[in-house]
């Protein structure tokens, strides 16, 4: 029985510094030669592994979520109650989007909304991660309905919730620091929730 070649790299680590190149160049500010630098593979062995740009950018996405976006959610789905819930999440969200260890901004925010006009399948996967997030944090305020202010539906302060992620992600690509997005983030759990807790 023939073996086939072992593979010269790992491809969960190339992925993971794919995504870091695509997080602080930007899509099209990337090159191929940018990538397998990085990635410390040649062109052959990343098509063969991922595809092209386009299909590597989206697996770069998935990575990104099951990473960075994952854990932090998870956090707030499992919380006691929404206030100390939100405010972990927005904390956990900070030190991702803040730059330091990694580059500032969301890529999901800030990369992948940048490039919905230049591939429709990258639209249909923005649109898929909206929808599939403002799902889970809908069936999360159902939950915990009994401690949002009463004019707010579940699916309004679902929505509510991935607006302000995006916008806090939007404003820490542009150079805002932890400190000043706190307050932002304060403010909206102050209209989100009663403040009795319910």
């Amino acid at each position: 029985m023939t073996r086939g070649r072992p593979r010269q790299f790992e491809e969960k680590e190339a992925l993971a510094r794919a995504t870091l190149v695509f997080w602080e160049k930007g899509y099209r500010g990337t090159s191929l030669d940018d990538l397998t630098e990085a990635m410390q593979i040649n062109r052959p062995s990343l098509y063969a592994s991922f595809g092209d740009k386009e299909q590597l950018f989206l697996s770069v996405i998935d990575h990104y979520r099951q990473a960075y976006i994952r854990p932090i959610a998870l956090e707030l789905l499992r919380a006691a109650d929404l206030r100390t819930g939100l405010l972990v999440f927005f904390k956990g969200a900070g030190r991702i989007i803040c730059g330091g260890v990694n580059p500032p901004g969301c890529l999901i925010a800030c990369l992948l909304s940048e490039e919905c006009c230049e591939s429709e399948v990258i639209r249909l996967k923005l649109a898929e991660i909206i929808t599939s997030a403002d799902a889970a944090f809908t069936e999360l305020f159902e939950k915990h309905k009994h401690e949002l202010r009463e004019q707010l539906t579940p699916p309004v302060a679902a929505q509510l919730l991935t607006s302000t992620m995006h916008g806090i992600a939007i404003r820490a690509r542009s150079g805002a620091s932890l400190d000043q997005l706190l307050p932002i983030v304060e403010g909206f759990i102050a209209a989100l929730l009663k403040p009795d807790g319910g």
